[in-house]
Formats: C-alpha cells, structure tokens, sequence
C-alpha cells in the first residue's frame, strides 16, 4: 500500500501533481479575463427572464357573506378555523396510535411484550381512530 502522505506532512506525487495542475489552472492570470465573460453570460441567462404577465387570483369570500360584511366573513373564518383544529386533532390522534403500535411492535421484538398486547392495541386504536373522526365530522356538521 502506498503512503499518501510522508513523514515530512508533504503529499505524494500523485496527489500534488492532481491538485497543483488546479491551482495553476485557478491562479493562472489569464484564466479570470477568459472565464469572465463565460460567468457574466451565465448571470445574465439567469437574470433576464420575460415577464410572468400573470394575475393573481381573487379572493374566495368564506361561506355565503356578502361583499363588505365584515361580520359574517370573521365568523365563517371562524368556522373554517375550527374545522381546520378538528383535522389537526385527527391527525395528531393518528400520529398517537401509529407511534404507540410501533413502540408496542419494537416491545414484542424485544420479547418484553406478547402478540396478544400488539393485536390489542391495534383493535383499540382503529375503534379510537373511528370514532374520533366520526365525532369530528360530526362537529364539523354542526358548526356548519
């Protein structure tokens, strides 16, 4: 096996030789006049680009309030807030069952838990699962 570095600290011939035709190349005093203008042509191709000429949409008003009443509108934003806390809650409930199985999974590969507790917490998530999003939709019926 070949040494790449002696024990003076210095590289070995293969090394230098790939690194110093590098630095030449990089330090050269011609080669920033001959890349320059390859670099401003890149920027440039970056920079100039045509206009988008695109509108933005318009704003979707919340539920059916008229335009201009500012009531209605903070209340169906209210309303499409508590819907949007009802997924959240699903989902985080979601993310419970799932690490909790998980964790029950990595019990019984370990030997410190049965089957029979992994299929347990599996039927008692779903049903959880179940019936949390049922109560949800239903909320979300009735705030509606």
């Amino acid at each position: 096996m070949k040494r790449l570095i002696h024990h003076s600290g210095a590289p070995s011939g293969a090394i230098h030789r790939a690194t110093s035709g590098l630095t030449r190349w990089w330090s050269s005093p011609t080669t920033i006049p001959r890349a320059a203008p390859l670099m401003v042509a890149i920027l440039a191709a970056a920079f100039i680009v045509e206009p988008a000429l695109a509108e933005l949409p318009t704003a979707v008003q919340a539920g059916s309030a008229a335009s201009g009443d500012y009531i209605e509108i903070g209340k169906q934003y209210f309303k499409n807030g508590l819907i949007v806390l009802g997924l959240i809650i699903a989902t985080l409930g979601f993310i419970a069952v799932a690490a909790g199985g998980i964790a029950k999974f990595n019990e019984y590969r370990i030997g410190r838990a049965e089957l029979g507790d992994l299929g347990v917490l599996a039927v008692v998530g779903a049903v959880v699962l179940v019936l949390m999003v049922y109560l949800l939709n239903e909320a979300a019926t009735i705030i509606d």
